[in-house]
């Protein structure tokens, strides 16, 4: 896992505290910003919310995830992807946050269940 310096912290920091919706991450990726190529979030566990998004730059492709126990976005990993196709890019991004779900389930259950007791 690596994080990524090209991605700004000030960027990281727009986003909310909170898993987000498509719309939000649609609205990323077609953002005026001249390095951002695209944006495409991938389901996770809460229906109509994301978890995890790629986010897809001039000279990198990140996987940002959220973090429920920080109660932040943050990088996932980030990678090249000069040398990969379109589908290539999108598949290992994939793998990547099926990755990250897999490994964040437990904390992802455990911050659903403390908010549903604030409430």
């Amino acid at each position: 896992m690596t994080d990524n310096s090209d991605t700004s912290p000030t960027f990281l920091s727009s986003l909310p505290s909170q898993p987000i919706t498509d719309d939000i991450v649609k609205q990323i990726g077609e953002n005026d910003n001249p390095k951002i190529r695209g944006a495409m979030g991938f389901p996770g566990s809460t229906p109509g919310a994301i978890e995890a998004f790629l986010l897809n730059m001039e000279a990198k492709t990140h996987v940002l995830v959220f973090d429920p126990t920080a109660e932040q976005w943050r990088v996932y990993e980030s990678f090249g992807t000069e040398e990969m196709d379109h589908q290539e890019m999108i598949d290992h991004a994939s793998d990547l946050a099926n990755e990250w779900l897999a490994a964040s389930l437990s904390d992802r259950i455990t911050a659903a269940d403390e908010t549903d007791l604030e409430r």
